[in-house]
């Protein structure tokens, strides 16, 4: 493989702030990657990069919001650092429970109450469904409601009233004390500290800010993006088709020509996909189960033809550090687990040694199959392995292909699946067995919501990745992309803005401005925001490129460092 090292760059760690610092950009840099020899590699081989995983994966990044990348990051004013909506909604104040810094024992109270929360409110739930659910109803369990006990029930066609569960909660005191303990002065990373901490986010990630730029906006100023919001709507106001009148373009090359004219998003030039999965592609194909489409990469290959997951960015910068042709063979699906829906071939009628105390604590018998995501993606590459030329115009015969990694973003829905990293141990070996790449390179994207430096690895995926990672068999061939620096988590206060300074105020005005702006209309994970998913898929493919030259993983000193608390 030949590496071309301009743009992997090493940065340099910033110790201001001590606990208080989100990460140090070092977290997501792959080290600097010299010259490979051009006589030891054939670089008409068709390399091939295998991109699974969820609705992280799957993409909902708008390009307009890459408007935010012109921009210096939005600075929340304080006083939405401490606005306390009566019950507990994740807004900003009330997610302090989650990231409190202090002693172990001050921060297992947090997780304490957070899973009280939780199971109150699957305990009413239940109790209204019990009571209300249809089959109930039938049943004639509605006159078992206790009223002496647990008082008026919500209205029947109110099953799923937040309020009812939220003044339960509310009567067994549980908000008060969790308003106690983001209080406590045991707490040393109050949410009034983590709003002023924003005011530098973007200054511990500022040589991957410069290089996305670059590559991706090399020349474009803000006033651009209006100028393609203009043309863009005046396609709309001219189109006679209504779902022209919604995204005025014919496919995906067709947009994407449209955005490099008006803010210069690139194309690739060497770089195609076969996607499958959860992605635009009508009709579906004959005798599929899922959706499949390809071309050269473009935005447009994510949830659908306006939006982009990290395979475009991954592709974009990928190409900038690789020669010959490169194919990304992308499978991605969104609500899926690794704990069943990817779960690999080796643990069908098998457990993992987590998985089995948890089972057998519980008295369940074992009853796990392959997942269907793992049947279906291995279908797809399959399809795609038998003939790469269908795939790729450059495919040279002779040449052949090397395969040259796998790129893994996923896990939401297995947050409290304690034996991720057991599975995801078996799931690359698995994968490396199924496609003959015993030493295959992996690099695996760190769900980044929490977006806080002590919450890192306090997600289960988040902690069986750094795990995988680690293992004897595994050690010096998988990496990790630390993705929390780049969360916009500023932007989860637009939304509050209105309610503490008024509708008609200045910030109010402008948090509308800015939301408008860098909030996707779905804004589904990381706000749909193409500054993250930019960032984000720039720093895999920088991992990626690393590996393949055979440097070290970067992730187990980064670990050290967040777990020891030395950034």
């Amino acid at each position: 493989m030949n590496i071309k090292p301009t743009l992997i760059m090493k940065h340099s760690l910033i110790a201001a702030m001590a606990v208080l610092l989100t990460l140090a950009c070092a977290a997501s840099a792959a080290p600097a990657a010299s010259a490979a020899s051009k006589d030891a590699v054939d670089n008409r081989k068709l390399k091939i990069v295998f991109m699974m995983g969820q609705s992280n994966m799957v993409g909902y990044a708008s390009p307009g919001t890459a408007w935010y990348l012109t921009q210096p990051i939005y600075q929340p004013p304080a006083k939405l650092g401490t606005y306390k909506p009566r019950f507990f909604n994740w807004n900003h104040y009330w997610r302090g429970v989650t990231y409190t810094l202090g002693s172990e024992e001050f921060m297992a109270k947090g997780e304490a109450l957070i899973a009280e929360r939780a199971d109150s409110r699957k305990l009413w739930r239940d109790r209204i469904f019990g009571n209300f659910s249809r089959a109930a109803l039938e049943a004639g369990k509605k006159d078992e409601w206790n009223y002496k006990e647990w008082g008026d029930p919500p209205h029947v066609r109110g099953i799923h009233n937040r309020k009812f569960l939220d003044l339960k909660a509310e009567e067994a005191g549980l908000y008060k004390r969790m308003e106690d303990y983001i209080e406590s002065p045991e707490n040393k990373f109050h949410p009034k500290d983590a709003i002023a901490e924003i005011a530098n986010r973007d200054g511990y990630i500022a040589e991957d800010l410069k290089r996305v730029r670059e590559i991706f906006l090399e020349g474009t100023k803000p006033e651009d993006f209006d100028k393609m919001a203009e043309a863009e709507d005046a396609l709309k106001a001219a189109a006679e088709d209504r779902k022209k009148r919604q995204f005025p373009f014919e496919d995906r090359l067709e947009y994407a020509n449209f955005l490099k004219e008006h803010v210069n998003l690139p194309i690739a030039e060497r770089t195609y996909i076969a996607a499958a999965g959860e992605l635009r592609s009508d009709p579906l194909p004959e005798g599929k189960t899922f959706k499949q489409a390809s071309g050269v990469l473009t935005v447009g290959w994510g949830q659908n033809t306006g939006v982009s997951g990290p395979e475009y960015p991954f592709g974009i910068s990928f190409e900038h550090m690789v020669d010959g042709p490169v194919l990304i063979v992308k499978f991605a699906v969104g609500g899926t687990s690794l704990q069943s829906s990817w779960r690999p071939p080796s643990l069908a009628n098998a457990e993992t040694p987590i998985e089995k105390a948890a089972r057998e604590a519980e008295g369940g018998e074992m009853d796990v199959q392959v997942g269907p995501m793992w049947s279906m993606a291995m279908a797809h590459i399959e399809e795609v392995l038998a003939d790469p030329g269908k795939f790729h115009p450059d495919y040279d015969p002779e040449a052949g292909v090397e395969l040259a990694g796998l790129v893994w973003f996923q896990g939401w829905n297995d947050l409290n699946n304690t034996a991720y990293g057991e599975q995801f141990v078996h799931f690359i070996k698995d994968f490396r067995k199924a496609v003959n790449a015993p030493e295959l390179p992996v690099v695996t994207g760190l769900m980044g919501h929490e977006a806080w430096q002590q919450s890192t690895f306090a997600t289960e995926p988040n902690k069986g990745m750094l795990y995988a990672a680690q293992q004897p068999e595994l050690k010096g061939t998988v990496d990790v992309v630390n993705t929390l620096p780049y969360m916009p988590v500023e932007l989860g206060f637009l939304w509050d803005a209105e309610k503490v300074f008024g509708k008609e105020s200045k910030e109010a005005e402008k948090a509308s401005y800015i939301k408008e702006r860098t909030v996707a209309k779905d804004g589904t994970h990381y706000f749909g925001n193409a500054k993250f998913v930019y960032l984000a898929g720039d720093a895999m493919a920088r991992k990626l490129a690393n590996l393949l030259q055979g440097g070290e993983p970067s992730i187990h000193k980064e670990a050290e460092k967040i777990l020891n608390g030395t950034n």
